[in-house]
């Protein structure tokens, strides 16, 4: 399978962006993939820094885009603009699944591996593994921190542009598709905060 890493980032998550590219690297190394980033941060400066971690864990085949985004748009608003960029990017090229994954949680190498394998047996358009919230470590947090999507799945019938997690869910199954929500095949998952 050709993967597509994608993810959203923003200076907001410095904090986090050098362990996550060193992870990131690392994963490379495991299963091959491609990684795009879109900043939606204030200004250019911030896709330099990330240019030089990148250059600094040596993360291979990675492009970044910057979207010109009013810093006064909420930050959900930004990320779902950033996500639909990245849906289109994946579908696109030439790719089979964009391998959704926060920049703030921290899995193993053979993570991407796993959620392949899942994908492959149940013959599912999305595998959504879950994490514990960083901020209530009792409660799941149900987003796409990790998520491996098909491109056909990324290609079904949108009404919308801006999409939430859920909603993709729901076109999915509403399309035929199938999905499978996975907790613990993937452990340890760090969520990091500041």
């Amino acid at each position: 399978m050709k993967i597509l890493i994608g993810t959203p980032i923003h200076q907001v998550k410095d904090y986090s962006m050098e362990r996550w590219l060193k992870n990131v690297a690392r994963l490379q190394k495991k299963t091959p993939a491609d990684l795009f980033l879109i900043d939606n941060s204030s200004g250019l400066d911030y896709v330099e820094t990330v240019k030089g971690y990148c250059q600094k864990y040596g993360v291979k085949n990675y492009k970044i885009k910057h979207l010109n985004l009013d810093q006064k748009l909420s930050s959900g608003r930004r990320i779902n603009i950033a996500q639909e960029a990245l849906r289109r990017i994946a579908i696109g090229k030439d790719y089979d699944a964009w391998f959704s994954w926060e920049c703030d949680q921290i899995i193993p190498t053979n993570a991407l591996d796993k959620l392949i394998k899942i994908m492959k047996l149940g013959n599912f358009m999305m595998v959504v593994h879950n994490s514990w919230d960083r901020k209530i470590p009792a409660v799941f947090n149900f987003d796409m921190g990790c998520t491996l999507i098909t491109k056909k799945c990324l290609k079904l019938k949108r009404i919308t542009d801006l999409w939430t997690e859920d909603w993709l869910e729901t076109q999915t199954l509403q399309n035929g598709g199938s999905f499978a929500n996975v907790h613990g095949a993937i452990c340890p998952i760090y969520h990091l905060r500041k």
